[in-house]
C-alpha cells in the first residue's frame, strides 16, 4: 500500500470527515478501513487483486465451484472454529 498515506492518521481523519458528510448511512468502522485500505492500494496490490478476480471468475465459468456451506465449513476448520449448526 502506499504506506506514508495509508499511516497518516490526518489524511484518514480526512476520509473519514468525506465519508461522515456525505449523503447515506454512515459507514461501519470495519467498511470505513476496508474502504480506506482499497483507496490507498498501490498498482502492484490492485493489479493482484484483479488478477486474483480473474482468476476466480474463470474458475467460476469452468465449472470449479463447491458450495458455499463447504467453503465456510472448510475456513472454519482451518482457522479452528466450531462448525455451524
Amino acid at each position: 500500500m502506499a504506506t506514508d498515506r495509508m499511516n497518516d492518521l490526518r489524511a484518514f481523519k480526512g476520509f473519514i470527515e468525506g465519508r461522515l458528510a456525505g449523503a447515506g448511512d454512515a459507514p461501519t468502522l470495519d467498511e470505513a478501513l476496508i474502504d480506506w485500505q482499497l483507496a490507498n492500494q498501490d498498482d502492484v496490490e490492485l493489479q493482484g487483486a484483479v488478477e486474483a478476480i480473474r482468476e476466480g471468475l474463470a474458475d467460476a465459468e469452468a465449472g470449479r465451484l463447491i458450495p458455499a456451506r463447504d467453503a465456510i465449513d472448510e475456513v472454519r476448520r482451518k482457522h479452528g472454529l466450531p462448525p455451524l449448526p
